[in-house]
């Protein structure tokens, strides 16, 4: 009798790990997807001829924000709008502030626990910095900095 209390609490928890590998696998589909498409309009639109990076950024216009190098092998942001067509937009990395000086300004004006990300995006106003961190009172904190000056844009504390 214990070799079958055994066999069924072993294979039930299997079952359970493989349904949740599986349902966390399809749940990243979409994003590859979209994410491999931008790649791909990025390089034949010709803003880009090398991929280092894409994520998706949900700001008030969703985009791939896909992260290379040009022509002339200088870095390169463009940002395919997502799920519609449109115009990609484009900067050159050495125009605005870098991802480090992002950090410093942000560890310098609050109390930060953990860096969860920082990546580039783009709305109407512009490219931004999303910096979204973990605060010492663990709670999230989202902050929108400039691209080009490093002006906080928007702050979004203690979720």
């Amino acid at each position: 009798m214990r070799n079958w209390i055994r066999f069924i609490v072993i294979f039930s928890l299997a079952f359970f790990t493989l349904i949740g590998v599986i349902v966390f696998y399809q749940a990243q589909k979409p994003i590859g997807k979209a994410e491999e498409k931008a790649e791909a309009r990025a390089i034949e639109e010709g803003h880009l001829i090398e991929i280092t990076r894409s994520y998706p950024v949900n700001g008030t216009e969703p985009s791939i924000t896909v992260l290379g190098k040009d022509k002339e092998g200088r870095p390169k942001a463009a940002f395919v709008p997502d799920g519609k067509k449109g115009d990609i937009r484009s900067v050159l990395l050495s125009e605005g502030i870098s991802s480090k000086e992002v950090l410093s300004a942000i560890r310098e004006e609050m109390n930060v626990s953990d860096i969860l990300h920082v990546h580039l995006g783009t709305d109407g106003s512009g490219p931004f910095w999303e910096v979204a961190f973990v605060g010492q009172d663990d709670k999230l904190n989202y902050v929108y900095m400039n691209f080009k000056d490093g002006s906080t844009r928007k702050k979004i504390l203690n979720l």
